[in-house]
């Protein structure tokens, strides 16, 4: 919808703007919540640590799931803000999370708690920058909820594509308000009770796996494998982080041991 911003004379990428204060956001709130689990220095130097990882991630999982379009010309290391997928960023930001926890001997699902609330606002700001960059749209659809992004008018106009092929699903939207009310929701029971180690992170990991799964028909994706790998990826995630969040809460359970009789 707006791809490039006008200030002054310049002109400035919205999704690189975007991107920037998505990890900015990020690194603010995941060293204000990790202030009681892990000393001075790791405060400062986890959340850029993880979020590097992660835009490192997501640029080798689309690598991998596009390698027509990387070459000498446009290198996979190449340090563009674009060619990024989510998912990529998610699982190898959250595997140098755990390798850092598990060599410094801290406690990874405290930590990854602690992550949740930044990690989330994170995501929506990022799903906001996709749908201000016109890129992740949904199918064509003639529902009254179909947007018509303005950067692709141009080539719609080449192609002599049809008004009514023009309108696509804003899943960018619907993920961003998803990942939103996700988190709003997690502050308010976490406020209200005190919840089992661990069980944040992996309620609102299996939360965005489910909203990811259940918009995944809606998504334009023109790569055959990406159309078989993410929703079983998703799947995979959901039932991981179902299991172990079951499986935390049945331990806090047991380490309380049964309530006293009345």
């Amino acid at each position: 919808m707006l791809p490039v911003l006008r200030l002054w004379g310049y002109s400035l990428s919205t999704y690189v703007l975007m991107t920037a204060l998505a990890c900015a956001v990020f690194w603010v709130l995941f060293a204000r919540d990790l202030k009681k689990d892990v000393p001075v220095p790791m405060r400062i130097l986890l959340p850029p640590l993880v979020a590097v990882s992660a835009l490192i991630g997501a640029r080798l999982l689309h690598a991998a799931l596009n390698p027509g379009r990387y070459g000498p010309e446009y290198p996979v290391w190449s340090l563009r803000c674009e060619r990024f997928c989510l998912m990529g960023g998610l699982i190898l930001g959250m595997l140098v999370l755990y390798a850092v926890c598990h060599e410094l001997e801290l406690p990874f699902f405290r930590v990854s708690d602690d992550l949740t609330t930044g990690a989330g606002a994170a995501l929506a700001i990022l799903k906001a920058g996709c749908f201000l960059n016109g890129c992740c749209t949904g199918k064509p659809t003639t529902s009254v909820f179909g947007v018509v992004f303005p950067a692709r008018e141009a080539l719609y106009d080449l192609l002599n594509t049809p008004p009514e092929a023009r309108r696509l699903w804003p899943v960018q939207l619907f993920e961003c308000i998803a990942y939103l009310l996700g988190i709003a929701v997690l502050l308010i029971v976490a406020n209200k009770k005190k919840l089992p180690e661990g069980t944040r992170f992996l309620s609102y990991a299996a939360y965005v796996s489910a909203i990811r799964l259940c918009l995944h028909p809606l998504r334009e994706l023109t790569v055959t494998a990406a159309k078989i790998f993410y929703p079983v990826l998703y799947l995979i995630l959901l039932i991981v982080s179902g299991c172990l969040l079951i499986r935390q809460i049945r331990r806090e359970t047991k380490e309380r041991g049964p309530s006293p009789a009345s």
